[in-house]
């Protein structure tokens, strides 16, 4: 094809153009029209597809394997039985507890009373009952979920309580006195509890059922002395396993699971210049690689002035925030609550006692419904693995010798007196602990843990 072609062709689309200038511009104009309405009714009738989005922020959620309800978290610390003679009890007895907790979240009570806490000894001295024993108090809207309470004939208004007591009357209905000896009150109620299946276990064991004594702590009132709080020991020295366990590697796979569950936006979060520092701009997480243990902190919880916006208790809340933020690890069970600083505590157990150590308690506080600090152990016992450490016997201390030591504390300074676990690394092997049964007092303000039985009696000192 010659040039001379060529630009006749270009000539004739030009002269076309031209003569159809009008009409081209009239098409070009209706399809932007048309091209207009349709991205318009697209974008109304757009459904985005929010699955990619969705996956990732339940990812969290997600890996979390071991959710727990209030139910799974609140376990009886003590049950003892009284036969009208002696008191008995079987410690560190998994299948008695998970036995209890069966039975009580099938046990309906109704018809209740508001009645002095006076005279309950006196009460009871000539019935048989079973006295259920909680680690720390707890109030009306806790009882509501591991309870069925009703309000026929009354309101279940009780501050808190640590403890119920059953016991069957005359006519072989059984009945319940929920009890805060240290708040002074008291609430008896009706119930369908099955007594004598619960006495049956006790009475049938072949095996670890040990005889107790009461130990009461009294103050002064103007009807006399009452009980502030009440304590129950071994009668005779008592044998108990001390057990060995491996623990699952720590290393940065695991500091960074904390941090994707923990932070917002894992991608915005910066190191501090030790590495061991993480925070965006709402939040901190403090890793000490020394105790294995973290700390996060949030910083944008709103003010505390007004203490109504308080509604819920802070145990549901930190059992919500666990069950989203990576999750529980090992079996750890509620164990205080403090209201004055709405602090939430937890502790491992292993076999039926606490681990008590401050390395390994879970802790959770918050200011009107928002988390202020959540502390807890990076360490993760292998209690699912094969047991390869032969437990040994250890032998613990009777009443009259704890009841000796508590000579050198202040009583009215004693919250708690509980048999745990020592939990120490065996010489030379790092992922190997050692868990050792012994008596602990909980001592002072500051419910600080300390073993009751030492060289030097310092109560309230450092370990």
């Amino acid at each position: 094809m010659t040039w001379s072609r060529i630009y006749s062709i270009l000539k004739f689309i030009a002269k076309s153009v031209y003569r159809n200038y009008e009409m081209i511009k009239s098409v070009f104009l209706i399809f932007l029209i048309m091209l207009s309405l349709i991205l318009t009714w697209s974008l109304w009738t757009l459904k985005p597809n929010y699955s990619n989005l969705e996956e990732t922020r339940t990812l969290k959620k997600e890996e979390v394997k071991d959710l727990k309800k209030i139910t799974d978290v609140i376990r009886p610390s003590q049950i003892i039985y009284y036969d009208k003679n002696s008191y008995r009890g079987m410690p560190a007895n998994e299948k008695l507890i998970d036995r209890v907790n069966q039975v009580l979240a099938n046990t309906k009570f109704y018809d209740s009373k508001n009645r002095p806490s006076t005279n309950i000894d006196e009460q009871l001295k000539n019935k048989e009952y079973i006295e259920v024993i909680y680690p720390t108090d707890m109030t009306a809207d806790i009882y509501s979920q591991i309870f069925n309470l009703t309000s026929s004939g009354g309101t279940f208004t009780i501050p808190s309580a640590d403890r119920v007591i059953f016991y069957k009357k005359d006519t072989n209905e059984v009945e319940a006195h929920i009890i805060s000896y240290t708040q002074r009150k008291m609430i008896t109620a009706s119930t369908t509890f099955p007594f004598d299946s619960l006495k049956n276990i006790i009475n049938n064991a072949k095996s670890g059922v040990l005889q107790y004594e009461p130990f009461d702590v009294e103050r002064d009132t103007d009807q006399g002395a009452e009980v502030s709080k009440r304590f129950y020991f071994p009668k005779e020295r008592f044998m108990l396993n001390s057990y060995s366990y491996l623990s699952r590697t720590i290393n940065d796979d695991t500091i960074e699971r904390y941090k994707n569950a923990l932070f917002r936006d894992p991608g915005n979060v910066k190191s501090g210049n030790t590495g061991d520092y993480y925070t965006d701009e709402s939040s901190a997480l403090d890793v000490n690689r020394n105790s294995n243990r973290i700390k996060y902190t949030n910083f944008t919880q709103g003010p505390d002035e007004d203490t109504t916006e308080q509604t819920r208790s802070p145990l549901f809340n930190s059992v919500d925030f666990i069950n989203n933020h990576a999750g529980w690890g090992n079996p750890y069970y509620f164990y205080n609550l403090d209201p004055a600083s709405s602090t939430v505590e937890f502790l491992l157990f292993v076999r039926g006692l606490p681990v008590i150590k401050s390395d390994m308690e879970m802790k959770l506080g918050w200011t009107n419904n928002e988390l202020n600090e959540y502390q807890r152990s990076m360490v993760e016992l292998d209690m699912d693995g094969d047991y390869s450490f032969k437990p040994k016997k250890v032998k613990l201390q009777s009443a009259a010798e704890v009841k000796a030591a508590l000579k050198e504390y202040d009583l009215t300074m004693v919250n708690k007196l509980a048999v745990g676990y020592e939990m120490t690394h065996a010489k030379g092997q790092e992922n190997v602990y050692n868990l050792q049964p012994r008596w602990f007092v909980n001592y002072g303000p500051n419910h600080d843990w300390q073993p009751l039985f030492r060289d030097s009696q310092r109560p309230g000192g450092e370990l």
